[in-house]
């Protein structure tokens, strides 16, 4: 694949991200606001469909959301219809460093419980793990908003369809 090729495509390549137990309904509002920031097209809700737009300052006006009753009928969607790897965001076995780009092709990233991580039935669905480097100690998780912005910020970097903005206050 030549330089021009790779570049048709990602300018294809799309983000998603799936909600599913999530634990704070607030913590999906300020998903909300980092979506948006960093492009993504549709937020996938699995399960309750209803969430706090604290945090948000507007966001959701910007972003498609989609619903769905069960994990299976998402992974369904996110695989037929849009063609999407699921990316689980997980301290896991296997899990390759978002450092390291693993990406192929549209994504729809799955982060897991503030409290539990991602269950067995998330980890099914998923085609593939990311972690996040950390550099200090004390901690071995960050906060599921925290982590859902740095992840779309890497995937948004590798795509490079897009130029950043440069908002000055």
């Amino acid at each position: 694949m030549d330089a021009g090729e790779a570049v048709t495509l990602w300018a294809s390549v799309e983000s998603l991200v799936v909600v599913h137990n999530v634990a704070k309904r607030h913590n999906v509002g300020t998903m909300a606001r980092s979506a948006t920031a960093f492009g993504v097209s549709e937020i996938v809700l699995v399960g309750r469909r209803d969430f706090n737009a604290f945090g948000s300052h507007g966001s959701t006006s910007h972003l498609r959301f989609r619903h769905f009753h069960s994990l299976s009928q998402a992974r369904h969607y996110l695989k037929e219809e849009r063609n999407c790897d699921i990316c689980g965001v997980e301290i896991t076995d296997g899990a390759l460093s978002i450092a390291d780009h693993p990406f192929r092709k549209s994504t729809a990233f799955l982060l897991g419980n503030e409290g539990t991580g991602l269950s067995a039935k998330e980890c099914e669905i998923c085609d593939f793990f990311v972690y996040i480097p950390q550099y200090g100690c004390g901690t071995a998780s960050l906060n599921v908003t925290v982590a859902a912005s740095i992840v779309l910020h890497h995937f948004g970097g590798v795509t490079n369809s897009v130029k950043g903005l440069h908002f000055q206050s």
